[in-house]
């Protein structure tokens, strides 16, 4: 959005440049209506400027956005599935973090249960995953 004020903006810049030439050409300006105008142009320039910069720090965020996107799909590009959950080198992931919110929270534990078999717990959600055996 920020971009499109800039150019909104310019085209004033410039539509005033050119009232103000077709005037100084006639004469018709006064030293005063002179600087005021010179004043109006640079203020509309200082403001091209300010929307530009926020255009560019817009620009940084997104860029910063996606590269960390593509980090996430790259880590999740390394996930197995067995036993219902996310597997990356020997250890588990939880599913609904991944799946719901794309962050990969691996799954603390396993606490041994002779019975049920290894039991992970998701740090956020505090859910229980149970695997019978150990990847």
């Amino acid at each position: 959005m920020e971009i499109v004020a800039a150019l909104s903006i310019a085209k004033t810049c410039l539509d005033l440049i050119k009232g103000v030439r077709e005037a100084a050409k006639k004469k018709t300006l006064t030293s005063e209506e002179m600087t005021d105008y010179l004043t109006t142009l640079q203020d509309k320039i200082v403001d091209i400027k300010t929307a530009l910069v926020d255009a560019e720090d817009e620009n940084r965020q997104l860029k910063k956005e996606l590269q960390e996107a593509k980090r996430m799909a790259d880590f999740g590009a390394e996930f197995t599935t067995g036993e219902g959950l996310y597997w990356r080198e020997k250890y588990p992931y939880c599913p609904s973090c991944w799946d719901m919110d794309r962050k990969p929270v691996r799954l603390g534990g396993p606490v041994h249960d002779v019975v049920r078999g290894e039991i992970w717990q998701c740090p956020v959600h505090k859910v229980h995953h149970i695997t019978q055996q150990r990847h």
